[in-house]
């Protein structure tokens, strides 16, 4: 479902709204064990309560719509960047949920151009939904992958994998993408 107060994942760049050392997300960090590829650590957020695997030099920048989730990447206001929100609320259906967040998203963003929602499967998980689309971001063109989805009654999450347009068919975001997902786990 919809974990986010902020669908467009905008959040704020402002460092006072997170951890001013921007250190916080990085605790419990793990050396990068063999399913990672070359260059990625994992990384556990007992806030917003997953781990993933996600570049090295990626830490948690800034936070989210209203306290919802962590935006992660090599520097502040930077591309390529994951947002993982967290929702103990979760909704029924994620597809709806995104659905419904569209029209704000559309208000939000700075040329927004729809692509795409749809169901998916993943990891078992009793509703799943991909959304995808562009924006500007700060004059830059950034193309999203934002998977929504309900872990339990009490748990769920979006994973919003954020690329330059240009980027998005490369390597590196490739591999952020699948890495996310692959690694993906939620916490209590």
């Amino acid at each position: 479902g919809r974990a986010s107060d902020d669908p467009s994942g905008e959040g704020s760049d402002d460092p006072k709204t997170d951890d001013p050392e921007g250190d916080e997300g990085d605790e419990g960090d793990k050396p990068a064990g063999d399913s990672l590829p070359a260059g990625y650590k994992e990384v556990s957020d007992t806030r917003f309560h997953f781990t993933m695997g996600m570049p090295e030099d990626f830490r948690r920048t800034a936070i989210a719509g209203t306290n919802s989730g962590g935006i992660y990447n090599a520097g502040q206001g930077s591309f390529p960047r994951v947002q993982v929100d967290f929702n103990s609320s979760p909704k029924d259906d994620a597809a709806a949920a995104w659905r419904g967040a569209v029209a704000s998203a559309k208000v939000l963003s700075d040329g927004y151009q729809h692509g795409s929602i749809k169901k998916v499967e993943y990891n078992g998980y009793p509703t799943v939904a991909d959304w995808t689309f562009e924006r500007s971001h700060n004059g830059v063109r950034v193309k999203v992958l934002n998977r929504g989805f309900k872990v339990d009654a009490k748990r769920g999450y979006s994973i919003m994998i954020s690329c330059k347009a240009d980027e998005w068919d490369g390597d590196a975001c490739r591999t952020l993408r699948e890495t996310a997902f692959a690694t993906f786990t939620p916490t209590n």
